[in-house]
């Protein structure tokens, strides 16, 4: 079986992969690594532009004029390169339900290209977010 894990929390996809890839699936992690704690994934998409000396003096300037974060439209670009490799897999499954982390429009775009190009998709709902806690 063909399994792709969205997102990263505490090591949490990780940890699933070798116990299903020890029980023989194909297991896909695309997540940005949890941030700092940099955990290992199939397909990153952490921020590289951002992390340059260039990038970081424009992403702070940008956040403290407007607010607006980079960094998020940063990760929502790396994971659209990685489209065409997310395509039919038998099962999805979300860390939690903004695991792209990037900026809400973009977020629901790829989330509904993942809906569209895979089979079955299962959200988890890892850490407390403000959306899941107000439910």
């Amino acid at each position: 079986m063909r399994i792709l894990l969205i997102g990263e929390f505490s090591r949490l996809h990780n940890s699933l992969k070798e116990g299903l890839e020890l029980l023989g699936h194909e297991v896909c992690i695309v997540a940005n690594g949890d941030g700092f704690k940099n955990y290992p994934v199939d397909l990153s998409t952490r921020a590289k532009w951002l992390e340059t000396k260039i990038g970081l003096f424009f992403k702070k300037l940008l956040y403290k004029t407007v607010g607006f974060d980079l960094l998020k439209l940063e990760f929502g670009i790396r994971f659209y390169f990685h489209l065409n490799k997310l395509k039919n897999y038998d099962v999805v499954q979300l860390i939690n339900e903004a695991p792209i982390q990037t900026i809400p429009w973009l977020e629901r775009y790829l989330l509904k290209k993942i809906f569209h190009q895979n089979k079955n998709v299962y959200l988890l709902c890892c850490g407390v977010d403000y959306l899941v806690a107000k439910h």
